[in-house]
Protein backbone atom coordinates (compact mmCIF):
# COMPACT_ATOMS: atom_id res chain seq x y z
CA UNK A 1 0.00 0.00 0.00
CA UNK A 2 2.73 2.32 0.70
CA UNK A 3 4.63 1.69 -2.11
CA UNK A 4 1.34 2.34 -4.24
CA UNK A 5 0.91 5.58 -2.72
CA UNK A 6 4.78 6.49 -3.02
CA UNK A 7 3.95 5.42 -6.82
CA UNK A 8 0.98 8.04 -7.19
CA UNK A 9 2.94 10.91 -5.39
CA UNK A 10 5.37 10.40 -8.23
CA UNK A 11 3.07 10.74 -10.96
CA UNK A 12 1.79 13.59 -9.54
CA UNK A 13 4.76 15.39 -8.89
CA UNK A 14 6.28 14.56 -12.54
CA UNK A 15 2.67 16.08 -13.58
CA UNK A 16 2.93 19.06 -12.08
CA UNK A 17 6.48 19.26 -13.43
CA UNK A 18 5.36 18.81 -17.24
CA UNK A 19 2.72 21.15 -16.51
CA UNK A 20 5.47 23.52 -15.33
CA UNK A 21 7.84 23.13 -17.59
CA UNK A 22 4.92 24.07 -20.66
CA UNK A 23 3.44 26.93 -18.69
CA UNK A 24 7.52 28.32 -18.49
CA UNK A 25 7.84 28.43 -21.94
CA UNK A 26 4.40 30.32 -22.81
CA UNK A 27 5.86 33.15 -20.26
CA UNK A 28 8.80 32.94 -21.81
CA UNK A 29 7.55 33.67 -25.15
CA UNK A 30 5.28 36.02 -23.60
CA UNK A 31 8.15 38.10 -22.12
CA UNK A 32 10.16 37.92 -24.79
CA UNK A 33 8.05 39.78 -27.11
CA UNK A 34 7.19 41.99 -24.07
CA UNK A 35 10.96 43.20 -23.35
CA UNK A 36 11.49 43.58 -27.18
CA UNK A 37 8.45 45.93 -27.37
CA UNK A 38 8.55 48.49 -24.04
CA UNK A 39 11.63 49.70 -22.39
CA UNK A 40 12.80 49.04 -18.99
CA UNK A 41 12.91 51.39 -16.39
CA UNK A 42 14.66 51.15 -12.77
CA UNK A 43 13.51 52.53 -10.16
CA UNK A 44 16.26 54.50 -7.91
CA UNK A 45 16.19 53.29 -4.39
CA UNK A 46 14.73 55.58 -1.97
CA UNK A 47 16.27 56.65 1.49
CA UNK A 48 16.15 54.73 4.34
CA UNK A 49 14.25 52.18 2.29
CA UNK A 50 15.85 48.61 2.78
CA UNK A 51 16.24 46.96 -0.48
CA UNK A 52 15.76 43.12 -0.66
CA UNK A 53 18.09 41.17 -2.54
CA UNK A 54 17.09 40.20 -5.90
CA UNK A 55 17.73 36.52 -4.91
CA UNK A 56 15.06 36.09 -2.11
CA UNK A 57 12.65 38.48 -4.46
CA UNK A 58 13.01 35.54 -7.02
CA UNK A 59 12.60 32.98 -4.94
CA UNK A 60 9.63 34.18 -3.35
CA UNK A 61 7.40 34.78 -7.15
CA UNK A 62 8.97 31.29 -8.21
CA UNK A 63 7.25 29.83 -5.13
CA UNK A 64 4.07 31.84 -5.73
CA UNK A 65 4.29 31.21 -9.22
CA UNK A 66 4.89 27.08 -8.53
CA UNK A 67 1.75 27.30 -5.91
CA UNK A 68 -0.48 28.87 -8.44
CA UNK A 69 0.52 26.54 -11.10
CA UNK A 70 -0.24 23.75 -8.58
CA UNK A 71 -3.89 25.11 -7.85
CA UNK A 72 -4.20 25.37 -11.94
CA UNK A 73 -3.23 21.98 -12.74
CA UNK A 74 -5.56 20.61 -10.01
CA UNK A 75 -8.57 22.11 -11.52
CA UNK A 76 -7.87 21.36 -14.74
CA UNK A 77 -9.53 17.50 -14.82
CA UNK A 78 -10.24 17.51 -11.55
CA UNK A 79 -12.65 14.76 -11.13
CA UNK A 80 -10.40 12.47 -13.63
CA UNK A 81 -7.67 12.71 -11.72
CA UNK A 82 -9.01 12.29 -7.94
CA UNK A 83 -10.50 8.89 -10.08
CA UNK A 84 -7.24 7.85 -11.26
CA UNK A 85 -5.73 8.17 -7.26
CA UNK A 86 -9.24 6.17 -5.87
CA UNK A 87 -8.30 3.54 -8.40
CA UNK A 88 -4.33 3.17 -7.24
CA UNK A 89 -5.15 3.28 -3.59
CA UNK A 90 -7.96 0.60 -4.15
CA UNK A 91 -5.51 -1.10 -6.07
CA UNK A 92 -3.38 -1.08 -3.30
CA UNK A 93 -5.95 -2.40 -0.87
CA UNK A 94 -6.94 -5.46 -3.09
CA UNK A 95 -3.21 -6.25 -3.77
CA UNK A 96 -2.91 -6.53 0.30
CA UNK A 97 -6.24 -8.69 0.16
CA UNK A 98 -5.45 -10.31 -1.88
CA UNK A 99 -2.13 -11.62 -0.03
CA UNK A 100 -3.90 -11.99 3.40
CA UNK A 101 -6.12 -14.53 1.62
CA UNK A 102 -3.60 -15.81 -0.31
CA UNK A 103 -5.96 -14.82 -3.48
CA UNK A 104 -2.30 -14.47 -5.51
CA UNK A 105 0.45 -17.56 -4.92
CA UNK A 106 3.82 -17.44 -4.19
CA UNK A 107 4.49 -17.03 -8.14
CA UNK A 108 1.77 -14.62 -9.01
CA UNK A 109 3.17 -12.32 -6.18
CA UNK A 110 6.84 -12.33 -6.98
CA UNK A 111 5.70 -11.61 -10.68
CA UNK A 112 3.71 -9.04 -9.66
CA UNK A 113 6.72 -7.43 -8.42
CA UNK A 114 8.55 -8.07 -11.62
CA UNK A 115 5.83 -6.69 -13.79
CA UNK A 116 5.34 -3.93 -12.05
CA UNK A 117 9.60 -2.58 -11.80
CA UNK A 118 9.14 -3.79 -15.73
CA UNK A 119 6.56 -0.99 -16.52
CA UNK A 120 8.29 1.44 -13.68
CA UNK A 121 11.27 1.15 -16.57
CA UNK A 122 9.32 1.23 -19.28
CA UNK A 123 7.48 4.86 -17.66
CA UNK A 124 10.99 6.17 -17.09
CA UNK A 125 12.24 5.56 -20.35
CA UNK A 126 9.17 7.22 -21.80
CA UNK A 127 9.82 9.68 -19.31
CA UNK A 128 13.55 10.64 -19.82
CA UNK A 129 12.92 11.81 -23.35
CA UNK A 130 11.56 14.62 -22.05
CA UNK A 131 12.53 15.08 -18.18
CA UNK A 132 15.76 13.84 -17.54
CA UNK A 133 15.92 14.16 -14.14
CA UNK A 134 12.49 12.86 -13.56
CA UNK A 135 13.09 9.47 -15.94
CA UNK A 136 16.66 8.55 -13.69
CA UNK A 137 14.07 8.55 -10.96
CA UNK A 138 11.55 5.75 -12.46
CA UNK A 139 14.03 3.91 -13.93
CA UNK A 140 16.35 3.36 -10.46
CA UNK A 141 13.01 3.09 -8.90
CA UNK A 142 11.90 0.49 -12.02
CA UNK A 143 15.43 -1.64 -11.68
CA UNK A 144 15.24 -1.42 -7.23
CA UNK A 145 12.25 -2.75 -7.51
CA UNK A 146 13.16 -5.72 -9.70
CA UNK A 147 16.27 -6.31 -7.82
CA UNK A 148 13.91 -6.65 -4.48
CA UNK A 149 11.59 -8.64 -5.80
CA UNK A 150 14.09 -11.48 -6.36
CA UNK A 151 15.88 -10.91 -3.28
CA UNK A 152 12.40 -11.78 -1.67
CA UNK A 153 12.10 -15.24 -4.12
CA UNK A 154 15.38 -16.21 -2.82
CA UNK A 155 15.03 -14.92 0.68
CA UNK A 156 11.34 -16.08 0.85
CA UNK A 157 10.40 -18.80 -1.03
CA UNK A 158 13.95 -19.81 -2.49
CA UNK A 159 12.69 -19.49 -5.95
CA UNK A 160 15.31 -19.40 -8.85
CA UNK A 161 18.87 -19.93 -8.59
CA UNK A 162 21.57 -17.97 -7.28
CA UNK A 163 22.96 -17.87 -10.91
CA UNK A 164 19.91 -17.57 -12.55
CA UNK A 165 18.82 -14.46 -9.51
CA UNK A 166 22.28 -12.68 -10.60
CA UNK A 167 21.35 -13.14 -14.36
CA UNK A 168 17.70 -11.21 -13.86
CA UNK A 169 19.06 -8.47 -12.00
CA UNK A 170 22.48 -7.67 -14.15
CA UNK A 171 19.59 -7.74 -17.17
CA UNK A 172 17.51 -4.81 -15.17
CA UNK A 173 20.65 -2.61 -13.60
CA UNK A 174 22.38 -3.25 -17.82
CA UNK A 175 18.50 -1.41 -18.90
CA UNK A 176 19.45 1.37 -16.67
CA UNK A 177 22.75 1.62 -17.68
CA UNK A 178 21.82 1.74 -21.12
CA UNK A 179 19.50 4.54 -20.59
CA UNK A 180 22.12 6.36 -18.92
CA UNK A 181 24.23 6.29 -22.23
CA UNK A 182 21.77 7.16 -24.30
CA UNK A 183 21.12 10.29 -22.06
CA UNK A 184 24.49 10.78 -20.85
CA UNK A 185 23.07 11.10 -17.48
CA UNK A 186 26.20 10.96 -14.48
CA UNK A 187 23.66 10.34 -11.96
CA UNK A 188 22.27 7.49 -13.43
CA UNK A 189 25.48 5.85 -14.36
CA UNK A 190 26.53 5.76 -11.17
CA UNK A 191 22.92 4.27 -10.00
CA UNK A 192 23.44 1.73 -12.11
CA UNK A 193 27.00 1.06 -11.25
CA UNK A 194 25.67 0.65 -7.76
CA UNK A 195 23.17 -0.97 -7.98
CA UNK A 196 25.11 -4.00 -10.20
CA UNK A 197 27.23 -3.85 -7.39
CA UNK A 198 24.16 -4.50 -4.74
CA UNK A 199 22.69 -7.26 -6.91
CA UNK A 200 25.46 -9.79 -5.92
CA UNK A 201 24.67 -9.71 -2.10
CA UNK A 202 21.02 -10.18 -2.58
CA UNK A 203 21.61 -13.56 -4.52
CA UNK A 204 21.28 -15.60 -1.07
CA UNK A 205 23.42 -18.09 -2.22
CA UNK A 206 24.45 -20.91 -0.17
CA UNK A 207 28.10 -20.70 -0.79
CA UNK A 208 30.03 -18.06 -1.89
CA UNK A 209 31.98 -18.49 -5.60
CA UNK A 210 34.57 -16.35 -5.80
CA UNK A 211 35.72 -17.39 -8.71
CA UNK A 212 32.11 -16.54 -10.48
CA UNK A 213 31.32 -13.25 -8.31
CA UNK A 214 34.63 -11.88 -9.35
CA UNK A 215 33.90 -13.00 -13.16
CA UNK A 216 30.66 -11.21 -12.63
CA UNK A 217 32.67 -7.95 -11.36
CA UNK A 218 35.11 -8.54 -14.19
CA UNK A 219 31.49 -8.22 -17.03
CA UNK A 220 30.10 -5.22 -14.40
CA UNK A 221 33.44 -3.03 -14.77
CA UNK A 222 34.34 -3.98 -18.40
CA UNK A 223 30.45 -2.00 -18.73
CA UNK A 224 31.57 0.96 -16.74
CA UNK A 225 34.32 1.37 -18.70
CA UNK A 226 32.33 0.98 -22.11
CA UNK A 227 29.83 4.23 -21.00
CA UNK A 228 33.36 6.15 -19.72
CA UNK A 229 34.09 5.24 -23.29
CA UNK A 230 31.08 6.70 -24.79
CA UNK A 231 30.21 9.40 -22.36
CA UNK A 232 33.63 10.60 -21.56
CA UNK A 233 32.43 10.12 -17.62
CA UNK A 234 35.39 9.33 -16.30
CA UNK A 235 34.37 9.65 -12.20
CA UNK A 236 33.27 6.36 -13.33
CA UNK A 237 36.66 4.65 -13.46
CA UNK A 238 36.88 5.90 -9.87
CA UNK A 239 33.21 4.80 -8.82
CA UNK A 240 34.42 0.82 -10.36
CA UNK A 241 37.73 0.67 -8.34
CA UNK A 242 36.56 1.79 -5.36
CA UNK A 243 33.45 -1.00 -6.06
CA UNK A 244 35.86 -3.96 -6.71
CA UNK A 245 38.17 -2.77 -3.39
CA UNK A 246 35.52 -3.73 -1.22
CA UNK A 247 34.83 -6.85 -2.44
CA UNK A 248 38.08 -7.36 -2.31
CA UNK A 249 39.07 -6.02 1.11
CA UNK A 250 37.73 -9.60 2.62
CA UNK A 251 40.75 -11.29 0.84
CA UNK A 252 43.16 -8.24 1.40
CA UNK A 253 42.53 -8.22 5.46
CA UNK A 254 42.47 -12.45 5.57
CA UNK A 255 39.15 -12.50 6.46
CA UNK A 256 39.44 -15.35 4.03
CA UNK A 257 41.92 -17.19 2.03
CA UNK A 258 39.72 -18.85 -0.79
CA UNK A 259 40.97 -18.60 -4.31
CA UNK A 260 43.67 -16.21 -4.02
CA UNK A 261 45.86 -17.42 -6.60
CA UNK A 262 43.13 -17.45 -9.30
CA UNK A 263 41.34 -13.84 -7.81
CA UNK A 264 45.45 -12.25 -8.20
CA UNK A 265 44.88 -12.88 -12.00
CA UNK A 266 41.30 -10.61 -11.49
CA UNK A 267 43.17 -8.18 -9.91
CA UNK A 268 45.79 -8.25 -12.97
CA UNK A 269 42.98 -8.16 -15.19
CA UNK A 270 41.03 -4.75 -13.45
CA UNK A 271 44.60 -3.26 -12.78
CA UNK A 272 44.97 -3.64 -16.40
CA UNK A 273 42.13 -2.40 -17.37
CA UNK A 274 42.40 0.38 -15.15
CA UNK A 275 45.84 1.94 -16.00
CA UNK A 276 44.70 1.29 -19.99
CA UNK A 277 41.70 3.33 -19.35
CA UNK A 278 43.49 6.42 -17.55
CA UNK A 279 46.28 6.41 -19.87
CA UNK A 280 43.75 7.03 -22.49
CA UNK A 281 41.86 9.44 -20.64
CA UNK A 282 44.80 10.96 -20.14
CA UNK A 283 46.17 11.56 -23.81
CA UNK A 284 42.91 12.17 -25.17
CA UNK A 285 41.98 14.95 -22.45
CA UNK A 286 45.13 17.39 -22.81
CA UNK A 287 44.22 20.61 -21.30
CA UNK A 288 41.08 19.34 -19.51
CA UNK A 289 40.59 18.56 -15.54
CA UNK A 290 42.36 15.45 -15.13
CA UNK A 291 41.77 15.61 -11.41
CA UNK A 292 39.73 12.20 -11.68
CA UNK A 293 42.04 9.99 -13.81
CA UNK A 294 44.73 10.83 -11.25
CA UNK A 295 42.80 9.39 -8.60
CA UNK A 296 41.82 6.55 -9.84
CA UNK A 297 45.22 5.98 -11.52
CA UNK A 298 46.88 6.47 -7.89
CA UNK A 299 44.08 4.29 -6.54
CA UNK A 300 44.70 1.52 -8.92
CA UNK A 301 48.39 1.51 -8.13
CA UNK A 302 47.66 1.00 -4.55
CA UNK A 303 44.97 -1.78 -5.27
CA UNK A 304 47.44 -3.74 -7.16
CA UNK A 305 50.07 -3.45 -4.66
CA UNK A 306 48.03 -4.61 -1.87
CA UNK A 307 47.05 -7.47 -3.97
CA UNK A 308 50.37 -8.91 -5.41
CA UNK A 309 51.91 -8.26 -1.20
CA UNK A 310 49.06 -10.22 0.50
CA UNK A 311 48.35 -12.73 -2.35
CA UNK A 312 51.41 -13.04 -4.10
CA UNK A 313 53.82 -16.19 -3.17
CA UNK A 314 57.21 -14.63 -1.44
CA UNK A 315 59.89 -15.93 -3.92
CA UNK A 316 57.83 -14.21 -7.07
CA UNK A 317 56.45 -10.71 -4.98
CA UNK A 318 59.57 -8.83 -5.89
CA UNK A 319 59.74 -10.12 -9.78
CA UNK A 320 55.94 -9.29 -10.09
CA UNK A 321 56.06 -5.87 -8.69
CA UNK A 322 59.34 -4.64 -10.43
CA UNK A 323 57.13 -5.53 -14.06
CA UNK A 324 54.06 -3.30 -12.99
CA UNK A 325 56.48 -1.00 -11.88
CA UNK A 326 58.03 -0.85 -15.49
CA UNK A 327 54.55 -0.54 -16.83
CA UNK A 328 53.34 2.42 -15.14
CA UNK A 329 57.22 4.03 -15.53
CA UNK A 330 56.51 3.72 -19.26
CA UNK A 331 53.17 4.78 -18.93
CA UNK A 332 54.38 7.86 -16.85
CA UNK A 333 57.52 8.77 -19.66
CA UNK A 334 54.65 8.66 -22.42
CA UNK A 335 51.88 10.43 -20.82
CA UNK A 336 54.95 13.44 -20.36
CA UNK A 337 56.13 13.19 -23.94
CA UNK A 338 52.49 13.30 -25.26
CA UNK A 339 50.75 15.90 -23.20
CA UNK A 340 53.50 17.25 -21.28
CA UNK A 341 51.99 17.84 -18.05
CA UNK A 342 53.60 16.94 -15.09
CA UNK A 343 50.43 15.77 -13.22
CA UNK A 344 49.95 12.76 -15.00
CA UNK A 345 53.74 11.62 -14.97
CA UNK A 346 54.40 12.46 -10.69
CA UNK A 347 50.99 10.30 -10.35
CA UNK A 348 52.22 7.86 -12.41
CA UNK A 349 56.33 8.12 -11.39
CA UNK A 350 54.85 7.91 -7.54
CA UNK A 351 53.10 4.75 -8.39
CA UNK A 352 56.33 3.49 -9.75
CA UNK A 353 58.53 4.07 -6.93
CA UNK A 354 55.74 3.08 -3.91
CA UNK A 355 56.49 -0.31 -6.13
CA UNK A 356 60.32 -0.24 -6.17
CA UNK A 357 59.90 0.67 -2.44
CA UNK A 358 57.40 -2.65 -1.97
CA UNK A 359 60.06 -4.81 -4.11
CA UNK A 360 63.22 -3.72 -2.48
CA UNK A 361 61.66 -4.25 1.02
CA UNK A 362 60.81 -8.12 -0.35
CA UNK A 363 64.09 -8.79 -0.31
CA UNK A 364 65.90 -6.48 2.08
CA UNK A 365 65.77 -5.70 5.56
CA UNK A 366 67.89 -2.81 8.05
CA UNK A 367 71.25 -1.74 7.04
CA UNK A 368 70.95 -2.53 3.29
CA UNK A 369 67.34 -1.44 2.93
CA UNK A 370 68.11 2.24 3.74
CA UNK A 371 71.34 1.57 1.28
CA UNK A 372 69.17 0.65 -1.51
CA UNK A 373 66.41 2.85 -1.11
CA UNK A 374 69.28 5.61 -0.94
CA UNK A 375 70.88 4.51 -4.34
CA UNK A 376 67.30 3.80 -6.38
CA UNK A 377 65.95 7.03 -5.60
CA UNK A 378 69.46 9.21 -6.46
CA UNK A 379 69.33 6.89 -9.73
CA UNK A 380 65.58 8.06 -10.06
CA UNK A 381 66.23 11.10 -10.20
CA UNK A 382 69.29 11.18 -12.61
CA UNK A 383 67.23 8.78 -14.78
CA UNK A 384 64.43 11.39 -15.40
CA UNK A 385 66.83 14.01 -16.18
CA UNK A 386 68.07 12.49 -18.58
CA UNK A 387 64.67 11.09 -19.94
CA UNK A 388 62.98 13.82 -19.46
CA UNK A 389 65.62 17.07 -19.66
CA UNK A 390 63.46 18.88 -17.25
CA UNK A 391 65.90 19.88 -13.86
CA UNK A 392 62.66 20.88 -12.28
CA UNK A 393 61.20 17.90 -12.12
CA UNK A 394 64.50 15.97 -11.78
CA UNK A 395 64.90 17.79 -8.40
CA UNK A 396 61.30 17.71 -7.65
CA UNK A 397 61.92 13.54 -7.52
CA UNK A 398 64.94 14.22 -5.29
CA UNK A 399 62.07 14.65 -2.73
CA UNK A 400 62.30 10.37 -2.69
CA UNK A 401 65.01 11.08 -0.41
CA UNK A 402 63.24 11.94 2.44
CA UNK A 403 62.84 7.91 2.87
CA UNK A 404 66.31 7.31 3.31
CA UNK A 405 66.94 10.17 5.59
CA UNK A 406 64.04 9.10 7.90
CA UNK A 407 65.24 5.01 8.13
CA UNK A 408 68.94 7.12 9.02
CA UNK A 409 68.02 7.92 12.19
CA UNK A 410 68.35 4.72 12.97
CA UNK A 411 71.55 4.20 12.45
CA UNK A 412 72.38 7.51 13.88
CA UNK A 413 71.42 5.72 17.34
CA UNK A 414 72.69 2.53 16.59
CA UNK A 415 74.67 0.51 19.30
CA UNK A 416 76.92 -0.83 16.50
CA UNK A 417 79.08 2.71 17.56
CA UNK A 418 79.65 1.77 20.41
CA UNK A 419 81.86 -0.77 19.08
CA UNK A 420 83.49 -0.39 15.84
CA UNK A 421 83.94 2.72 13.31
CA UNK A 422 83.23 0.64 10.20
CA UNK A 423 80.03 -0.72 10.32
CA UNK A 424 76.75 -1.14 8.48
CA UNK A 425 75.37 1.83 9.72
CA UNK A 426 79.06 4.10 9.00
CA UNK A 427 77.85 3.00 5.27
CA UNK A 428 74.54 3.99 5.32
CA UNK A 429 75.47 7.36 6.35
CA UNK A 430 78.09 8.00 3.94
CA UNK A 431 75.75 6.45 0.80
CA UNK A 432 73.31 8.91 1.81
CA UNK A 433 75.76 11.88 2.34
CA UNK A 434 77.54 11.52 -0.64
CA UNK A 435 74.14 10.65 -2.61
CA UNK A 436 72.93 14.10 -1.79
CA UNK A 437 76.33 16.22 -2.02
CA UNK A 438 76.46 14.40 -5.32
CA UNK A 439 73.14 15.31 -6.30
CA UNK A 440 73.21 18.75 -5.46
CA UNK A 441 76.33 19.54 -7.12
CA UNK A 442 75.18 17.68 -10.54
CA UNK A 443 71.91 19.91 -10.64
CA UNK A 444 73.66 23.51 -9.19
CA UNK A 445 76.07 23.51 -12.03
CA UNK A 446 73.30 22.68 -14.60
CA UNK A 447 71.56 25.41 -13.56
CA UNK A 448 71.57 28.15 -16.68
CA UNK A 449 69.37 30.96 -15.47
CA UNK A 450 70.81 32.20 -11.84
CA UNK A 451 66.62 33.63 -11.95
CA UNK A 452 65.42 30.09 -11.44
CA UNK A 453 65.34 30.54 -7.73
CA UNK A 454 63.30 27.37 -7.09
CA UNK A 455 66.05 24.80 -9.15
CA UNK A 456 68.81 26.70 -7.15
CA UNK A 457 67.04 26.48 -3.48
CA UNK A 458 66.44 22.78 -4.50
CA UNK A 459 70.21 22.15 -5.08
CA UNK A 460 71.54 24.30 -2.32
CA UNK A 461 68.90 22.36 0.00
CA UNK A 462 70.62 18.72 -1.14
CA UNK A 463 74.09 20.28 -0.43
CA UNK A 464 72.97 21.48 3.02
CA UNK A 465 71.16 18.12 4.16
CA UNK A 466 74.28 16.21 2.27
CA UNK A 467 76.46 18.03 4.98
CA UNK A 468 74.77 18.08 7.66
CA UNK A 469 74.66 13.81 7.49
CA UNK A 470 78.76 13.84 6.95
CA UNK A 471 79.13 16.10 10.12
CA UNK A 472 77.11 13.71 11.82
CA UNK A 473 78.94 10.59 10.39
CA UNK A 474 82.16 12.62 11.00
CA UNK A 475 81.33 13.13 14.54
CA UNK A 476 79.99 9.11 15.21
CA UNK A 477 83.20 7.98 13.74
CA UNK A 478 85.91 9.66 15.33
CA UNK A 479 83.83 9.13 18.83
CA UNK A 480 83.95 5.29 18.29
CA UNK A 481 87.07 4.83 16.88
CA UNK A 482 88.77 7.40 19.66
CA UNK A 483 85.74 5.63 22.37
CA UNK A 484 88.16 6.04 25.46
CA UNK A 485 89.32 9.46 24.45
CA UNK A 486 85.51 11.59 23.95
CA UNK A 487 87.89 14.84 24.26
CA UNK A 488 90.06 14.87 21.30
CA UNK A 489 87.46 13.02 19.39
CA UNK A 490 85.17 16.02 20.22
CA UNK A 491 88.14 19.08 19.83
CA UNK A 492 89.05 17.39 16.20
CA UNK A 493 85.00 17.63 15.46
CA UNK A 494 84.30 20.44 16.33
CA UNK A 495 87.76 22.30 14.84
CA UNK A 496 86.74 20.12 11.57
CA UNK A 497 83.51 21.90 11.70
CA UNK A 498 84.73 25.82 12.56
CA UNK A 499 87.44 25.39 9.52
CA UNK A 500 84.38 24.74 7.23
CA UNK A 501 82.68 27.23 8.56
CA UNK A 502 85.44 29.62 8.44
CA UNK A 503 85.96 28.59 4.71
CA UNK A 504 81.98 28.83 3.64
CA UNK A 505 81.67 32.11 5.74
CA UNK A 506 84.24 34.09 3.71
CA UNK A 507 83.85 32.49 0.44
CA UNK A 508 80.51 33.52 0.59
CA UNK A 509 81.25 37.00 1.39
CA UNK A 510 83.50 37.27 -1.62
CA UNK A 511 81.58 35.85 -4.30
CA UNK A 512 78.62 38.10 -2.75
CA UNK A 513 76.63 34.67 -2.27
CA UNK A 514 74.28 35.10 0.90
CA UNK A 515 73.26 31.71 0.89
CA UNK A 516 76.48 30.19 1.98
CA UNK A 517 77.32 33.05 4.03
CA UNK A 518 74.64 32.32 5.99
CA UNK A 519 75.25 28.60 5.92
CA UNK A 520 78.88 29.07 7.12
CA UNK A 521 77.65 31.75 10.22
CA UNK A 522 75.09 28.90 11.09
CA UNK A 523 77.80 26.18 11.42
CA UNK A 524 79.83 28.59 13.20
CA UNK A 525 76.87 29.33 15.61
CA UNK A 526 76.72 25.80 16.03
CA UNK A 527 79.80 25.24 17.25
CA UNK A 528 80.04 28.03 19.51
CA UNK A 529 76.51 26.94 20.90
CA UNK A 530 77.51 23.25 21.39
CA UNK A 531 80.92 24.53 23.31
CA UNK A 532 79.36 26.38 25.97
CA UNK A 533 75.70 25.11 26.46
CA UNK A 534 77.23 21.23 26.29
CA UNK A 535 80.95 20.20 26.12
CA UNK A 536 81.59 22.53 28.90
CA UNK A 537 79.55 19.90 31.09
CA UNK A 538 81.27 16.88 28.99
CA UNK A 539 84.71 17.80 28.58
CA UNK A 540 87.97 17.45 30.97
CA UNK A 541 88.92 20.50 32.23
CA UNK A 542 91.93 20.04 29.93
CA UNK A 543 90.13 18.95 26.85
CA UNK A 544 88.08 22.19 27.36
CA UNK A 545 91.20 24.57 27.67
CA UNK A 546 92.61 23.07 24.73
CA UNK A 547 89.18 23.02 22.48
CA UNK A 548 88.47 26.17 23.47
CA UNK A 549 91.90 27.90 22.70
CA UNK A 550 92.01 26.33 18.97
CA UNK A 551 88.88 27.75 18.17
CA UNK A 552 88.93 30.60 19.99
CA UNK A 553 92.40 31.62 18.24
CA UNK A 554 90.76 30.47 14.92
CA UNK A 555 87.71 32.41 15.45
CA UNK A 556 89.68 35.77 16.28
CA UNK A 557 92.50 34.94 12.87
CA UNK A 558 88.94 36.52 10.70
CA UNK A 559 89.80 39.85 12.20
CA UNK A 560 93.17 40.28 9.83
CA UNK A 561 91.16 38.65 6.78
CA UNK A 562 89.82 41.37 4.72
CA UNK A 563 91.26 44.44 5.94
CA UNK A 564 93.47 45.15 2.78
CA UNK A 565 89.86 45.01 0.64
CA UNK A 566 88.24 47.14 3.39
CA UNK A 567 90.84 49.88 4.04
CA UNK A 568 90.70 49.99 -0.26
CA UNK A 569 86.99 50.67 -0.26
CA UNK A 570 87.52 53.31 2.29
CA UNK A 571 89.88 55.12 0.31
CA UNK A 572 88.12 54.62 -2.87
CA UNK A 573 85.05 56.33 -0.87
CA UNK A 574 86.99 59.10 0.30
CA UNK A 575 88.61 59.79 -3.39
CA UNK A 576 84.95 60.07 -4.75
CA UNK A 577 83.67 62.10 -2.22
CA UNK A 578 85.86 64.55 -2.59
CA UNK A 579 86.08 65.22 -6.71
CA UNK A 580 82.69 62.99 -7.38
CA UNK A 581 83.01 64.20 -11.57
CA UNK A 582 85.94 62.74 -12.18
CA UNK A 583 86.21 59.77 -10.01
CA UNK A 584 86.52 56.60 -11.92
CA UNK A 585 87.09 52.86 -10.29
Amino acid sequence: MEFLTFLGVLGLLFWVSSLNGRIKRLEGGTQIKASSQAPSFVSPPVPGEVQKPASLLQTKVSVEGLSQKFVTWIKEDWLMKLGALLLLIGFGWFATYAFLNNWIGPMGRIMLGIVAGSLILILGLWRIQKFLHQGGVFLVLGSTTILLTIFAAREIYSFFTPLSALGIMFLSTAFVAFASVKYNSKSLSLASLILAGVAPLLTNSPATDYIGLFSYLLVVILGAIWIVSITGQRELTAAALILISIYSAPHLFGITGADKGVLLLFAYAFAAIFFLTNTAGLLKLKGKDIVPDLVAAAGNGLFLLVWIMSSAQDEWKSLIIAAWMVVFSVGAFLIFKITKRREPFYTYVGIGVAMLAAATAAELEGATLTIAYTLECGVISLLVYYLLRDIRIALRMSILLVGPMLLAFGSMTSRAWMTSAINDDFFVLLILASVLTGLGYFFFFRIKDPAETEELQFSSALLILGSVYAYVLLWLSLHAALIKNYDFATMISLVIYTLIGLIAYFFGMKQEWRTLRFYGGILLGFVVGRMILVEVWNMELTGRIITFFIIGTLLVSTAFLGRKKEVQKEIQNEAKQDNPDNFTI
